[in-house]
């Protein structure tokens, strides 16, 4: 072989190790417990990032006799194990961390629909007909401003109570209920500009449930991820104080996450999805681009009926349905979440560092 011959060989090892250097960086740089946002952007695409690696992988194996290779396909081999221990409880094969519904009493039963309409989506005719068709008890819908209330104002006369707040930032957000209401409010955990519903309900057997309807902030370029990460703590906070409880929306994160994470064990709430599938409601105008970023915690004492995505609606979210069962007996056979000593220090750390944010913007 000549000399060309080499450097091009050469050049080719090297740019072929540099990809294979940043695919590795991709799945441990998400391991750093920061809340950067070039850091915590890459908890959102461990799916489509393990995906990558296997055909890197694949690749490979046409060159499995040059010693390099076999370094580099022992780190990608490494990535994968991280990022199939992060996704592997939403697998469908995974233990389900809440049971199915075991009884059939109407009285017990909540049906629940969260949708990210987007505010500049126009298809209100697309959220009516959902409503209609699966007749939630419960309807919450983010990023809406007074043109798409305006344009849904036939759910006025299809629930019997409803809070609306809309704004033209994208974080609008309104709740429709057609169960008894004892109290309902506009909360702003962390942001004025990015409000929350805090709701108390009472089922149809008279138990008193508290809802949260959330949609933090996403992780963008130039900005940290503190005060989302603060907002979901301080909610986490405030649910685990009620028996029964419960907290859905779009939060702007993926339920594998440090974020995540953190919450469930602040709040005692359950996944239905784990053991269930990953449900990914984001992008909806992506076939492979896709994240579960809409989600619905629970209390230990509900199992679940159904839990699907609906049709698409114009949004960049496919809305999500879940319906619930309150069955106290649940309780004792599905494990909450359990905050330690390490994890508390974190949750007071990140709503420590979101207020220190906030003072020094003020």
């Amino acid at each position: 072989m000549n000399n060309d011959g080499v450097k091009e060989r050469s050049w080719q090892w090297i740019l072929w190790s540099v990809w294979c250097g940043l695919l590795i960086v991709t799945a441990v740089a998400p391991l750093i417990p920061v809340n950067w946002w070039w850091v915590r952007v890459g908890d959102y695409p461990r799916v489509q990032l393990l995906c990558v690696y296997l055909v890197t992988l694949a690749v490979m194996l046409l060159v499995r006799r040059h010693r390099p290779t076999k370094w580099l396909a022992a780190g990608l081999l490494v990535a994968c194990a991280i990022q199939g221990y992060w996704i592997f409880p939403y697998m469908p094969f995974a233990p389900k961390s809440v049971q199915w519904a075991q009884q059939q009493d109407p009285a017990a039963r909540l049906r629940i629909i969260s949708m990210n309409v987007l505010q500049e989506n126009d298809n209100a005719a697309a959220v009516l007909e959902i409503v209609r068709r699966e007749k939630p008890d419960v309807l919450v819908l983010c990023e809406v401003n007074s043109r798409w209330l305006d344009s849904l104002a036939a759910l006025d006369e299809q629930f019997d109570f409803a809070k609306k707040h809309p704004l033209e930032n994208g974080y609008g957000i309104a709740f429709y209920c057609n169960l008894q209401v004892d109290s309902c409010r506009v909360r702003s955990m962390v942001k004025h500009e990015i409000p929350s519903i805090d709701a108390t309900l009472r089922l149809r057997n008279r138990q008193v449930l508290r809802l949260f309807a959330v949609h933090p902030n996403p992780p963008r370029p130039g900005e940290s991820t503190v005060k989302r990460d603060a907002e979901l703590v301080l909610v986490g906070r405030e649910v685990a104080k009620d028996k029964s409880a419960i907290v859905l929306g779009d939060m702007n994160d993926v339920g594998w996450s440090r974020t995540t994470n953190l919450f469930q064990e602040v709040s005692g709430l359950l996944d239905p999805r784990k053991g269930r599938g990953m449900y990914s409601t984001y992008d909806a105008t992506s076939w492979y681009l896709r994240y579960p970023l809409d989600y619905l915690f629970h209390s230990d004492d509900f199992r679940v009926a159904e839990l699907r995505t609906l049709e698409f609606i114009g949004s960049d979210h496919f809305p999500l349905l879940i319906e619930l069962s309150h069955e106290p007996e649940a309780e004792s056979n599905q494990e909450a979440p359990q905050l330690d000593a390490g994890d508390k220090q974190d949750a007071d750390e990140a709503v420590q560092e979101a207020a220190d944010l906030t003072e020094a913007n003020e």
